[in-house]
């Protein structure tokens, strides 16, 4: 039997809508209310979602729900044409850039208003973070409610490192350096596939840096000296061959892919990616150990959310609100956490003994341990600007041009703070 994998990455509200105090009110009515609840390609855990639907309707006499789940490839597409038509989902399944997209647009409820004190408290204080939208106001909008996340690990090739000469994974980018001139010299491979043009992750990476990413206005500083630096030591790499050329055009599959035909040593991936390396490639998947997320020590844990956004033009704000936060709760989490397999983004439900008990020899649960713990310590995420998909791209543009060789690193960036101002 095949695993279950998930396909995993405003203004002020108008006072058309039902509101008071800014909190939504419900709406005036006795008929039975239809909440829309739009998913992401989660049709296998229909098992898990289901009895969670049956439970709210059954404490919600007056309230249904009815289920669509939209194919991943389809998710943005179809949320942008809902939200132009009179009819839209109560509550959308959606990733943060491209919720910010929408809020940016003046198209979902603000979180940070709407969302009652007691279900904010509850997520993980990174998690909330990470759905809101940095702005000038220093609450900033939340998008949405936090919902499953995936949190990377370091898996790595124990045999390949051991013909290298290495007995431990690089934990930092001198050192991962090291290990790809290892490699490359003894034509053992690549060290690392990194997606560096791809979504904006060059922002990511330079985060984990050290490289201060915001200035006190909360907008993008990129053309730092520390910057620089790091963009330099990307190039110098690339440059060098000591990375696959395919990292400018390939994404995160390619790397999953090339890991599994054992001529990478090193993976950053969520824990859920075992599973896949384990079906498919059971001679690396038996060579593959479990380190902490690169570079050791970084206060900034790499890791994506999904959330579940409410359109402003919702006929049912607190409904959609109170649906969206009883999905989110801990013991729905929980359960969906150990069917996906992900983490949740409740404090509570990530602290449950699931996420830190397992077997010496289960290198599955060695994993989400590790990815929960690095989770529940976390500092800082990344957080989503207004127009971040478009950022993105202006940013890859940037980094290919600097990797190539076609400009210096400092001169890309300067340009890119050009475009991105």
């Amino acid at each position: 039997m095949k695993p279950k994998i998930l396909a995993i990455g405003l203004a002020c509200i108008s006072s058309i809508v039902f509101w008071g105090c800014g909190q939504p009110q419900p709406a005036e009515t006795d008929e039975a209310i239809t909440l829309e609840f739009w998913t992401l390609q989660l049709l296998n855990f229909k098992e898990t979602l289901e009895p969670m639907f049956a439970e709210y309707e059954a404490l919600h006499p007056g309230v249904k729900i009815k289920w669509v789940d939209v194919p991943f490839s389809q998710g943005k597409k179809r949320a942008l044409s809902a939200m132009m038509s009179p009819e839209v989902p109560d509550v959308i399944n959606l990733n943060p850039d491209f919720a910010a997209t929408l809020a940016s647009r003046k198209a979902l409820l603000n979180m940070n208003e709407v969302a009652p004190k007691a279900v904010k408290q509850a997520y993980l204080p990174v998690a909330w973070q990470a759905v809101s939208m940095r702005t000038k106001n220093e609450q900033g909008f939340a998008v949405g409610l936090p919902w499953y996340i995936t949190s990377q690990v370091t898996l790595y090739n124990d045999a390949l490192l051991k013909k290298a000469g290495w007995d431990t994974p690089p934990d930092s980018f001198e050192s991962l350096l090291k290990l790809g001139q290892d490699l490359h010299r003894q034509d053992l491979g690549y060290a690392l596939m990194p997606s560096l043009a791809e979504g904006g992750r060059f922002l990511k990476f330079l985060l984990k840096s050290g490289a201060p990413l915001y200035n006190g206005e909360g907008t993008l500083q990129m053309s730092s000296a520390a910057a620089e630096a790091h963009l330099q030591f990307w190039a110098e790499i690339y440059q060098e061959g000591l990375i696959p050329k395919e990292s400018l055009t390939e994404g995160h599959r390619a790397a999953v892919d090339r890991y599994q035909s054992g001529s990478l040593a090193l993976l950053m991936t969520g824990a859920n990616f075992l599973n896949i390396v384990k079906e498919n490639a059971p001679d690396v998947y038996e060579q593959t150990r479990v380190a902490s997320q690169f570079p050791a020590g970084s206060p900034v844990v790499d890791f994506a959310t999904m959330v579940l956004v409410v359109p402003q033009k919702t006929k049912h704000p607190k409904e959609a609100v109170d649906f969206a936060a009883f999905i989110t709760n801990k013991t729905n989490q929980l359960a969906f956490a150990q069917a996906a397999p992900v983490l949740p983004s409740v404090t509570a439900a990530l602290e449950d003994s699931y996420f830190s008990e397992y077997s010496p020899d289960d290198k599955i649960g060695q994993a989400r341990a590790m990815s929960a713990r690095q989770l529940l310590n976390a500092k800082q995420a990344f957080q989503v600007l207004p127009n971040q998909g478009k950022i993105g791209e202006v940013v890859d543009y940037y980094v290919q041009l600097a990797l190539l060789g076609k400009t210096k690193p400092k001169a890309a960036l300067e340009a890119l703070q050009k475009r991105v101002d």
